[in-house]
């Protein structure tokens, strides 16, 4: 999956579910590919939906 790809489905996972997790963060990016930056990006169009990540599931 390329990165844009994952950075949309976070930002619909979030707009589902009002945040998203670091562990499914972790499943969505390319872990091979993903580099600091692409981070910062992914982190950077989160903020700009008003989407929170979190550190578990807290339902």
């Amino acid at each position: 999956m390329r990165l844009q790809d994952a950075i949309r489905k976070a930002i619909e996972l979030g707009h589902r579910t009002g945040a998203v997790t670091f562990d499914q963060l972790n499943e969505l990016l390319p872990s091979a590919t993903t580099e600091p930056e692409d981070i910062e990006v992914v982190m950077q169009a989160l903020s700009d939906e008003g989407i929170n990540l979190i550190e578990d599931d807290q339902s």
